[in-house]
């Protein structure tokens, strides 16, 4: 069974992105308004940390989204590479579906637990080397809480990857829009009663519990699972043989997944050991717009991905061939009028917001150029997973690891501030990287990097001129 991406999918992923980027129009003035600067970066040092133990699911949530893609489009088996090509119309292989979600229960939470320890050893470590002199007791228990939220994201987290895996984009989207009010509401409450850190930490906590909880309740409520749990569990589907399988490729996607960590989050940890706390949190904020600009810009890519696996699974390259250039062709369109657009009207926002906030234009575009380059060629490298294949693993690591030591030595050594964490990750990147996995990509599709960009074009207008039909009728009528 091919998984179809309708145009509601996509649109409602796109609003999902979008509204999480409103959300943070509204909660980051608040936050660098009421909240001094330097409490900002200790946030944004919280966010890091947090980052770091994320990482330990070791590439298993993009393992579970395409091995529950393979199963959903009727792949009779996994394999650790390749699948087990789908038969024509078949339906979803539900006995399979649930032997993967049985175990990524057993997984997760012994990943979970390791996090958790890791947190609360070495990142209060981290923090009271860095911040010390702002640690009081509220500040430790707002640390607290967000490593309970951690604990429990980690935890609970893949039934938001499922849903997403059996391409129900809408629901997922829905449960993440939900999700992010809350936590703008609640986190600006915390901020506004003066209990910044804290209530910023309790509205993340609450926000996570209640997406995961909506994704799997949506799970339940429109596909049955429940309903056919029973008798998954009865199948030959074991624990033990899917992690087996899986673990092929999710070591390797965990790599990779650290490698996106070191070329990125890695350095506001090194910024807050060489940078003062407000550089940190400036840093790290222009780091957290550029992620947002890019999400936004990558908005199309998830809501593909199960119409990409089901292509893959399904043997059909012409189809897999159009999604990437409209995907990749978005991307270019809408990052490029993200970076321009906050350049010209979002830096002045923020430094009437707090004076004393200061965004260098010339640096953030760098930032931003580092960070686009990064995220096409992670977009090829993505594009080639859905084979079920990953030769990109050992040069995303060695290059992440030469990327990290050298901005170290750039900035211990010879005091290169904050232009040395910006432009030196982007010339190790470029050595090899940023370049040869878009070249292997179109290739493989016969395609070149102008076809992508010219389908991008003709994509923004064609969205353009539909929005327009669509607001001028609503006037005329």
């Amino acid at each position: 069974m091919i998984i179809n991406v309708h145009t509601k999918d996509v649109l409602w992923n796109y609003a999902g992105v979008l509204f999480s980027f409103g959300s943070t129009l509204i909660f980051w003035p608040i936050m660098i308004h009421f909240m001094p600067t330097d409490l900002v970066g200790i946030w944004f040092i919280f966010s890091s940390i947090g980052g770091v133990v994320q990482l330990f699911d070791f590439g298993f949530n993009p393992t579970i989204s395409h091995s529950v893609s393979y199963a959903w489009s009727g792949a009779a088996d996994l394999k650790k590479e390749g699948a087990v090509f789908a038969s024509e119309n078949m339906g979803p292989n539900m006995p399979l579906v649930f032997g993967v979600m049985h175990a990524c229960r057993y997984l997760y939470l012994r990943i979970a637990i390791l996090a958790a320890i890791v947190m609360l050893t070495f990142g209060t470590w981290y923090l009271n080397k860095v911040a010390y002199e702002y640690m009081l007791s509220e500040i430790y228990i707002a640390w607290l809480i967000y490593i309970v939220a951690v604990f429990l994201n980690l935890f609970i987290g893949y039934y938001s990857v499922v849903l997403l895996g059996i391409g129900d984009v809408y629901r997922q989207n829905k449960a993440n829009i939900t999700a992010k009010i809350i936590y703008v509401f609640l986190g600006c409450i915390g901020i506004l009663f003066g209990h910044g850190l804290l209530g910023i930490s309790i509205a993340f906590l609450v926000s996570g519990v209640l997406q995961r909880f909506l994704c799997k309740k949506y799970l339940i409520s429109f596909h049955g699972f429940r309903a056919d749990k029973e008798n998954s569990e009865k199948s030959k589907y074991t624990v033990r043989n899917i992690l087996d399988t899986m673990w092929h490729n999710a070591w390797r996607d965990g790599l990779v997944t650290a490698t996106v960590y070191l070329t990125g989050q890695a350095t506001v940890l090194i910024a807050g050991v060489f940078l003062s706390l407000s550089e940190t949190g400036i840093y790290s904020m222009c780091m957290q717009v550029i992620n947002i600009i890019i999400n936004i810009a990558n908005g199309s890519l998830p809501a593909l991905a199960p119409a990409m696996h089901s292509a893959y699974a399904n043997k059909n390259k012409e189809m897999a061939r159009d999604l990437y250039k409209k995907a990749i062709g978005g991307f270019y369109a809408l990052s490029i009028l993200g970076v321009i657009g906050f350049i010209i009207f979002g830096v002045p926002i923020i430094s009437w917001l707090k004076p004393d906030f200061i965004i260098d234009r010339f640096q953030f575009l760098i930032l931003a150029i580092s960070m686009l380059l990064l995220t096409r060629h992670r977009n090829s490298a993505w594009l080639i997973s859905t084979m079920n294949t990953l030769p990109y693993t050992f040069a995303f690591i060695a290059y992440a690891i030469l990327s990290v030591i050298a901005t170290y030595i750039g900035l211990s050594l010879f005091n290169l501030g904050i232009m040395g964490l910006i432009c030196i990750p982007m010339i190790v990147e470029s050595i090899y990287n940023n370049w040869h996995w878009n070249v292997a990509v179109n290739r493989y599709f016969g395609i070149s990097e102008l076809d992508i960009v010219m389908t991008g074009v003709i994509e923004s207008k064609e969205i353009i001129r539909k929005l327009y039909q669509k607001t001028f009728k609503r006037r005329s009528a």
